[in-house]
């Protein structure tokens, strides 16, 4: 792993402005923009994986905006546990409702409800923090549906290189910080910084799957 190299790369490839400016603008526009953009993204961790000497790929709407849709298909199916939790805390105080019972009971099994709720939705989303790269380089790679629900290979991977997995959490971590610096400037700004937070992610992942794909 080369953590540094993920903040840098971009600037090594002497055509990063002409193949950037094209997924960029384009993800301005809403909901296709974004899913175009994620394509490409993934496409840049498959380059990474793949030993690429310039991972960075030229647009293909397409291929970009078909790779990010059924990505983020994935992605509501691991939401679903979301919205079957929250509708189950809101169980109780529909119960409030309904019967207009403010018992103690009733009460406690609310606060019960949203305490459990709390824990599950806190547990899950570091849970996710960590496959989540996995899940998306391993999709990457293959470019199957299925391939975001290997959870066997998910498994095998991070105890392949723990560390490596544990790089690309700080990576997301510090992109994370660094994705709203652009809106201190400018609109446009925020989206500049956002691409690049996610390009950095999507190199680290694809690192790490090389990595861990050495071990096995």
């Amino acid at each position: 792993m080369n953590f540094g190299k993920a903040f840098t790369y971009i600037f090594e490839d002497e055509d990063w402005f002409n193949k950037l400016i094209g997924p960029v603008l384009i993800s301005l526009i809403p909901v296709i923009g974004t899913f175009v953009f994620i394509g490409y993204t993934l496409r840049v961790t498959r380059n990474v994986a793949n030993n690429e000497i310039r991972p960075l790929p030229i647009l293909d709407f397409g291929e970009d905006l078909g790779l990010g849709f059924r990505y983020f298909l994935i992605g509501l199916v691991y939401f679903l546990p979301v919205l079957l939790v929250a509708g189950l805390i809101m169980v109780p105080f529909i119960a409030i409702n309904a019967t207009n019972n403010n018992s103690n009971g009733i009460g406690v099994l609310a606060m019960l409800f949203m305490f459990c709720g709390g824990s599950f939705f806190f547990i899950y989303s570091l849970f996710l923090a960590l496959f989540e790269p996995i899940m998306m380089a391993n999709f990457a790679i293959k470019d199957k549906f299925s391939a975001g629900f290997e959870w066997g290979n998910f498994f095998k991977r991070l105890g392949n290189n723990f560390t490596a997995w544990l790089l690309v959490f700080v990576g997301v971590i510090i992109a994370d910080l660094i994705a709203p610096l652009g809106g201190m400037l400018l609109i446009v700004g925020a989206f500049i910084t956002y691409a690049y937070s996610k390009l950095i992610v999507a190199h680290l992942a694809g690192q790490a799957y090389a990595a861990s794909e050495t071990k096995q």
